[in-house]
């Protein structure tokens, strides 16, 4: 396979939000993630719940957690999951900005990144519930699947071929991909969404993607797929800050510049 990019005028400097995604909790913040946020199905959390339950450590207590956020979004916890979430003194909206910016792209008038933060928040909540609504039973299945394969390079070379394809389908349309990471990280909260607005395809699992990433305010990340060692493996690399810190939180991976897997989000 011959070198192909397919690329939108999608500058992140402009198009993208000048604030990071880092928010704190705010009452409208805790209603929304106790009341307005439905898990896909009863068997979604039921499954997760019980498997909070058979896992020890700190994986059962994410899942767990996991579990106890799908019974609130029901309405049988809402308290329950307001004193799971403020265990974190902060959370991220980054499905939020990334939608909201795909959203806006190309801005007529008033370029995203001249947007205020707190005036945007309310939207960002409401974009952020509808990519969870489509896309969290994917991440918890994905995030699984790098827990057991451990973080050494996945089985995925089919799967990732398609997820390709699919991003670059978005792109040749006109429009900029919002997309999920997954690592192998213990807190599953850790996984990620950006927005794709650049795709250079070398091979079926060879790529390497222009990425904006909410948590980096006016740069241009990458994310590059290779094939791994092994036939069928796939060896995801970029330059988002993915890793364990100093205080011992993993985000995205448990290694410095390593991923998963990724996989478009159609909203």
């Amino acid at each position: 396979m011959s070198a192909h990019t397919v690329r939108v005028a999608f500058d992140p400097a402009r198009d993208g939000f000048s604030f990071r995604n880092h928010f704190t909790w705010t009452e409208p913040d805790l209603e929304t993630l106790s009341h307005r946020l439905r898990p896909a199905s009863a068997a979604t959390v039921g499954g997760v719940a019980a498997l909070g339950g058979a896992v020890g450590g700190p994986v059962g207590a994410a899942l767990a957690g996991i579990g106890g956020l799908a019974l609130g979004a029901t309405g049988v916890g809402g308290a329950l999951v307001r004193a799971i979430a403020k265990k974190w003194t902060s959370f991220g909206l980054c499905g939020g900005m990334a939608l909201a910016a795909i959203e806006r792209w190309p801005a007529p008038g008033v370029p995203t990144s001249a947007l205020d933060p707190v005036a945007m928040r309310p939207l960002l909540r409401k974009r952020q519930e509808q990519t969870l609504r489509v896309c969290a039973p994917r991440f918890a299945g994905e995030w699984l699947r790098a827990l057991k394969n451990g973080p050494g390079d996945a089985p995925l070379a089919g799967v990732l071929a398609r997820e390709l394809d699919r991003i670059t389908e978005t792109l040749a349309s006109g429009r900029p991909a919002l997309v999920g990471l997954v690592g192998d990280a213990p807190d599953p909260f850790a996984n990620h969404q950006v927005v794709v607005f650049g795709i250079e395809r070398t091979g079926p699992v060879e790529a390497t993607l222009d990425v904006y990433d909410p948590n980096a305010p006016g740069q241009t990340r990458w994310v590059r797929v290779a094939a791994g060692a092994a036939s069928g493996t796939t060896h995801l690399t970029t330059n988002l800050p993915t890793g364990t810190s100093k205080a011992g939180r993993a985000h995205i991976h448990t290694q410095a510049n390593r991923l998963t897997h990724l996989f478009e989000i159609r909203v």
